[in-house]
């Protein structure tokens, strides 16, 4: 059976070693986060000046236009349910 004694307490070196080293990992990791190190620049909203409406009659390349969509064919609708036989009737 285990006692007290055979556990001795951590000394109050090491637990502060352990407390900052906790602490110095968890600011460098939201550091790390903020920086974004290594991570490829963000894309920057155009600015104002670049975002002109449409002039009249114009409907693609402006704010606002119409924007084209890329659509695949619908599938053919199926005959019969898969894995079931018609009947045939004389």
């Amino acid at each position: 059976m285990a006692r007290e004694g055979d556990f001795p307490a951590t000394p109050l070196r090491r637990r502060l070693l352990i407390a900052g080293l906790a602490v110095t990992t968890a600011v460098t990791l939201i550091l790390m986060m903020l920086e974004r190190v290594g991570a490829p620049p963000l894309p920057r909203p155009p600015s104002t000046q670049e975002q002109v409406g449409c002039a009249a009659g114009q409907s693609t390349g402006c704010v606002g236009g119409k924007a084209d969509v890329i659509l695949l064919p619908a599938r053919p609708a199926a005959s019969t349910p898969s894995g079931t036989v018609a009947e045939r009737r004389p």
